[in-house]
């Protein structure tokens, strides 16, 4: 018995490699995919509805990865993932609701 467990263990250590690293390629396409998106928002009249609303919304998205809109400073900044969602997809949805969104310009 103990010779066949000998035998099987190589066996499992190998798979376990081969496991992490298929893993390890995985994460890195999508870290390869993800793209940050700062956009100006305008139209929001505070944070807990029209804010958290918008990240609350976006979070359900296939492909965001994350989503931090500020009332204060009429701004979204979005990480996702370029292979499942757009830019211009991205600008949509928030439209949807009722508010106009459009590229953070540098230094603005």
């Amino acid at each position: 018995m103990l010779a066949c467990f000998g035998t099987l263990l190589p066996s499992f250590e190998l798979k376990a490699q081969t496991q992490e690293n298929q893993n390890s390629i995985k994460m890195e396409r999508t870290e390869a995919t993800i793209e940050a998106l700062q956009l100006k928002v305008k139209g929001m009249s505070c944070q807990a509805g029209c804010a958290n609303g918008i990240d609350n919304m976006l979070k359900q998205q296939d492909g965001i990865v994350k989503s931090t809109t500020t009332f204060d400073s009429g701004t979204s900044e979005i990480q996702y993932d370029k292979s499942k969602i757009s830019e211009k997809e991205i600008i949509g949805l928030i439209e949807k609701r009722g508010f106009k969104a459009e590229l953070k310009k540098e230094g603005k």
